[in-house]
């Protein structure tokens, strides 16, 4: 997989189960983001560029952060926007997958603290950029922290 236009890291969560388990590569969904006007979700997720590479990061019951997927933005916001809903989960934007971790052996897919060795505060459902301060203090540069996730999801 091309690591190149890798651009952001986002948290996912989905109540007990995997996230997304069913949408295999190539595959194309809905990418939710949950509402919450304080925080201006709506407004974040609207100016994702098309084209970034997101990797989702999920926290699922009785195990560690893990990296589970890398999908891309496929549509601009002003393309999605139409069509979102006014319930908690109605922001989403349109997304491809490029990789997705192997479900079916949980104790293989890449925990996210060994391998971006950095803490999140997960806060809320915006997207993190992989240039901030916080991973650049570990990894020194976006493209030695690309060439390391290059190698995760290949």
């Amino acid at each position: 997989m091309d690591c190149s236009r890798l651009e952001y890291i986002k948290n996912v969560n989905d109540n007990g189960d995997w996230a997304y388990e069913g949408y295999l590569i190539g595959a194309y969904f809905q990418f939710n983001f949950k509402k919450n006007e304080a925080t201006g979700i709506d407004n974040h997720a609207f100016n994702l560029p098309k084209g970034s590479l997101i990797i989702l990061s999920q926290k699922r019951s009785g195990y560690e952060r893990t990296l589970t997927h890398v999908v891309e933005l496929v549509n601009n916001g002003s393309e999605d926007k139409p069509q979102w809903e006014t319930g908690s989960w109605g922001i989403f934007r349109w997304v491809k997958v490029h990789w997705i971790a192997d479900f079916n052996n949980p104790n293989r897919i890449p925990l996210d603290q060994k391998e971006m060795i950095a803490n999140w505060g997960w806060y809320d459902t915006k997207a993190k950029l992989l240039s901030s301060d916080n991973l650049m203090k570990q990894w020194g540069s976006i493209d030695k922290l690309r060439v390391h996730l290059g190698e995760v999801f290949n």
